[in-house]
């Protein structure tokens, strides 16, 4: 039970610790956004928001791209360690099977980075709270922002609306596919380069075998030609 726990609680860091960049990242975003709903032109605002989310959605797909490809290194080494094996190629990173790879885990990282805003989105759009509101602004504006920009062209309103906090969930799902799809991309990058490494492996062995066959082919000729001319010279 307790080493259940403890696998779980170490399951549980490595989630905080891969959230946390793209969290931050998240947050510097959507204050931009905040400072770009300050300019006053209406259309500049709405494709200055949407390229930001756009560069959001870009920063996690190069970040969950590289976790993947980590996590999959990862699942190699435990399998060389369970089989008995050594790696060299962590370059000295100690092995931790929570760090491995899980299919699931770009999905639930992903969640982890969006869990602050979907509960802003449930306590603003259910209980009508507006400081729920201010906060996704400034906490989560990635997920807002390029919402109220566009409401705001076309219905000229001025004031956050609360009932946009929902749209932040087509947001939040286009945020996460992308980071499921970058996970899964880098660890398939990763076990491609690993098919690839077992490929020239077998090629050099093969090689390496058939050069060990020529050169006893080629010994036992000399063997059979010595032989031949110690029968000639005996004659």
């Amino acid at each position: 039970m307790k080493e259940k726990f403890s696998r779980f609680g170490w399951e549980v860091l490595e989630h905080l610790r891969r959230m946390a960049t793209p969290f931050v990242l998240n947050l510097m975003f959507g204050m931009t956004m905040v400072a770009i709903l300050a300019i006053g032109v209406r259309a500049l605002e709405i494709v200055l928001t949407v390229l930001f989310f756009a560069g959001c959605c870009f920063a996690a797909f190069i970040y969950f791209r590289a976790a993947g490809e980590a996590a999959y290194k990862m699942k190699e080494m435990g399998e060389l360690q369970r089989r008995g094996e050594t790696s060299s190629d962590m370059n000295g990173s100690k092995y931790r099977p929570c760090k491995e790879y899980k299919p699931y885990k770009g999905a639930s990282i992903g969640l982890c980075v969006c869990l602050l805003p979907i509960i802003l989105i449930l306590v603003g759009g259910i209980a009508g709270d507006r400081t729920a509101l201010v906060t996704m602004v400034f906490s989560s504006g990635w997920a807002y922002c390029p919402v109220f920009a566009i409401y705001r062209a076309m219905s000229g309103a001025e004031e956050f609306a609360l009932f946009l906090l929902w749209y932040g969930f087509i947001l939040l799902a286009v945020y996460l596919a992308v980071c499921i799809v970058a996970y899964e991309l880098g660890a398939r990058k990763e076990r491609n380069r690993q098919l690839q490494l077992e490929l020239r492996s077998a090629r050099i062995e093969e090689q390496k075998k058939a050069r060990l066959e020529q050169q006893r082919q080629h010994n036992l000729q000399n063997e059979q030609q010595k032989k031949t001319r110690g029968a000639k010279n005996g004659k």
